[in-house]
């Protein structure tokens, strides 16, 4: 499927609250986030980290945040409707034929499976994540409207 993947960063009163992607890659492990926030009046020593950028010493408050997965989330908010109603129509976001996305999920989840010798709960989430992504393409691709959970 040829899906350009959204991201976005969820910020309520300076700090960020989560990060949401949605038509990520399910084959691509998701990427690790790294949330930098120079201002540190009021931080203990040990909530500070230390590092260089290039040759000069930084210090900032530091965590690494992983992503959500827009298809696995209730009730989420969506990146492409977001980037919608700014006006934003990503790059290769192009639609294929509802025949395409059909078979190209049937292969890839085929593909994944064949990749699961012991599976656990993560490998089930990645494929219902990925199988729910499919099969939201393909009925839109067959005129179903889409949804707010789209």
């Amino acid at each position: 499927m040829s899906r350009n993947p959204a991201m976005a960063v969820v910020i309520e009163g300076g700090l960020v609250q989560t990060i949401i992607v949605q038509a990520w890659p399910a084959v691509i492990p998701l990427p690790r986030i790294v949330i930098v926030d120079y201002d540190i009046e009021g931080a203990s020593d040990d909530e500070i980290t230390r590092f260089s950028i290039g040759r000069d010493p930084a210090e900032a408050f530091c965590r690494g945040e992983a992503p959500q997965v827009y298809e696995a989330l209730a009730d989420p908010l969506s990146p492409k409707v977001v980037l919608a109603a700014l006006g934003d129509v990503l790059d290769g976001d192009v639609r294929d034929s509802p025949l395409a996305i059909a078979r190209t999920l049937r292969e890839t989840i085929v593909e994944l499976d064949a990749q699961l010798s012991r599976p656990t709960g993560d490998d089930y989430r990645r494929l219902h994540a990925l199988t729910r992504r499919g099969l939201i393409d393909l009925l839109t691709a067959l005129g179903d409207p889409p949804t707010a959970d789209t």
